[in-house]
């Protein structure tokens, strides 16, 4: 099973496209946890080396969409403010019948096209606080019991 990690890139990286500080704690720790479950997985973030390789707009565009025709599930997390690069890669999967797990940021407003989503495509809503280690696991507990679905 494949899994597309949608995250927002642009509000994550500083003016060099680098990712920031804040953020490479998480998503280091992200991969470390899905590669010690053995998630076959494509991260955006980690695919450009957390910005030192930056691929030109037409180049990553063609990329993540390849990416997400040849995945299983989506499991997104469209960010605040909210990613339009997220929100495409919804759309894609969307309409390549992918299977979509959403993570909000608790307290705070979505657009209608992100929680109506459910309306067209198979989704999950989970919750969370921060971009933490909660978050970390509750993204790999999903799709573990994705992963169990799909070996049967």
């Amino acid at each position: 099973m494949k899994v597309f990690i949608a995250t927002p890139y642009t509000q994550f990286c500083d003016d060099n496209n680098l990712l920031k500080k804040e953020y490479l704690y998480f998503f280091n720790k992200l991969v470390k946890e899905l590669k010690a479950n053995k998630i076959d997985y494509f991260l955006a973030l980690e695919r450009e080396a957390w910005g030192k390789n930056y691929l030109a707009d037409i180049e990553s565009t063609r990329v993540d969409y390849d990416a997400v025709v040849n995945c299983d599930i989506v499991c997104a997390i469209p960010g605040f403010p909210h990613s339009g690069g997220v929100h495409v890669e919804c759309g894609w999967a969307s309409a390549n019948k992918k299977k979509i797990n959403l993570f909000l940021e608790c307290n705070k407003e979505y657009s209608p096209m992100i929680t109506g989503l459910s309306a067209i495509s198979e989704v999950k809503y989970y919750y969370y606080e921060g971009l933490n280690d909660n978050l970390i696991m509750q993204i790999v507990d999903c799709i573990k019991k994705e992963k169990e679905k799909y070996d049967e």
